[in-house]
């Protein structure tokens, strides 16, 4: 009996040990894995329903990753209306560079890609809208 009784002892200690330490790591994680933001956008662009809407995208990741998240700010300048949209964002590879932003409640993805100091948005058959871009903010 003592012998049972000595392993089940060393075994509830150990699985305890474990445990804090498989805790121990993930809190040295999440104090070193943290959001930086990379690239800041913003411009003015002009709607049907607003004259003056002000857009501002912030791209954020985690170090060293090539995914992360973004949030995106619309301020109609005219009634003072402002939307947000959060969601993921990742590089689409092809002709050009294409940053897919998936927003957290699903929907169509929406495309864009880097053109000299401009953030340009896509149609469907990745045409540039001209009327929508954004200038990066340092």
């Amino acid at each position: 009996m003592k012998p049972l009784l000595l392993v089940l002892s060393c075994m509830f200690l150990w699985s305890c040990n474990s445990w804090q330490c498989s805790k121990g790591v993930r809190t040295t994680l999440s104090g070193t894995d943290t959001l930086v933001t990379i690239e800041q956008w913003q411009g003015i662009i002009h709607a049907v329903t607003c004259q003056d809407i002000e857009v501002k995208i912030t791209f954020t990741r985690r170090p060293n990753k090539d995914t992360g998240s973004y949030r995106m700010t619309q301020h109609c300048q005219d009634n003072g209306n402002t939307f947000g949209e959060e969601g993921a964002w990742r590089i689409k590879r092809g002709k050009q560079l294409q940053y897919e932003l998936i927003g957290r409640n699903g929907g169509t993805a929406r495309y864009y890609h880097v053109k000299g100091n401009r953030l340009m948005e896509l149609d469907t058959d990745n045409n540039e809208v001209s009327s929508y871009f954004l200038e990066k903010q340092d």
